[in-house]
């Protein structure tokens, strides 16, 4: 190989090292995103669960058993209240070749 041919191929695998950090830096950053909606989720979720439920004084095994033996009829309630309302399942893998491969499927509350 010449030595031109050489440097290049030098400066094009840096750029694909650079490359692969920068990916990698970009998968952080939206799993941490996405982990802070879960998160703003939940809390808003345990707010209005206070807020409309009188269960402050149970401790969280308690309120377990409480939401477990509504959940059926809530469950129920939601599908006729929100008929058309669907559950999206995203996920995201990578192949052996690290390419991202992107999954979804949908199902009806």
């Amino acid at each position: 190989m010449s030595n031109k041919t050489e440097e290049k191929l030098k400066a094009l695998l840096e750029k694909e090292e650079q490359l692969k950090k920068a990916k990698q830096e970009l998968k952080r950053k939206m799993k941490l995103e996405e982990k802070k909606k879960r998160e703003k989720l939940c809390k808003d979720t345990g707010e209005l669960t206070e807020k409309y439920f009188n269960i402050e004084h149970l401790s969280i095994e308690d309120r377990e058993v409480l939401f477990e033996s509504i959940s059926i009829r809530v469950n129920e309630k939601i599908k006729s209240l929100f008929p058309s309302v669907q559950q999206i399942k995203y996920t995201s893998s990578e192949d052996e070749n690290n390419n991202t491969v992107s999954e979804h499927s949908s199902m009806a509350l």
